[in-house]
């Protein structure tokens, strides 16, 4: 039983779980306006990658570089569009 389920919960190496708790935290950072949400995202999708790999989904891994690289690319971005990296002040209405 305990094998059964040692083997549910960890059978892609704990990929799975490493990539979900990096896309958390990535929301999470970027959500408060914090551009280390990117890397959260950029590692999330590498975990991504490597499960993808491991399942055999050449999609999933083709996919999932994509977004590793629009994650790292909008983090090299950041500095353009936010220049004073301040989150914005709710407005009045």
């Amino acid at each position: 039983m305990l094998e059964s389920i040692n083997h549910f919960l960890f059978s892609y190496y704990g990929l799975d779980w490493a990539a979900a708790v990096f896309m958390f935290l990535s929301m999470h950072r970027l959500g408060i306006h914090k551009k280390d949400g990117f890397i959260f995202a950029a590692a999330a999708s590498i975990c991504w990658v490597a499960f993808n790999i491991i399942a055999h989904s050449a999609p999933g891994a083709v996919a999932n570089v994509i977004i590793a690289i629009m994650a790292l690319r909008s983090l090299s971005t950041w500095n353009k569009t936010h220049p004073n990296q301040t989150p914005p002040k709710p407005t009045e209405s």
